[in-house]
């Protein structure tokens, strides 16, 4: 029962990498998507407003998915 916790949170972030992995390539190819998006939109639309903040939202999960997996390795 202790060999449960005797791992970091890291160590139990690492045992899903392929998860990891998962989501930071939908992320960053659903960001390259949106950045296509993004340059053909009028400004001050309703599709503009909701794109930047899928690119926020995006450029996120990217970095976060990315610096787990930098630490895993």
């Amino acid at each position: 029962m202790a060999g449960k916790y005797d791992k970091s949170y890291l160590d139990h972030l690492c045992d899903y990498e392929q998860g990891w992995q998962l989501l930071f390539t939908f992320s960053v190819g659903f960001l390259g998507l949106s950045l296509l998006w993004f340059v053909s939109l009028d400004t001050g639309s309703a599709a503009y407003v909701v794109t930047i903040l899928n690119l926020f939202g995006l450029t996120v999960l990217a970095l976060v998915s990315g610096f787990v997996l930098s630490r895993c390795r």
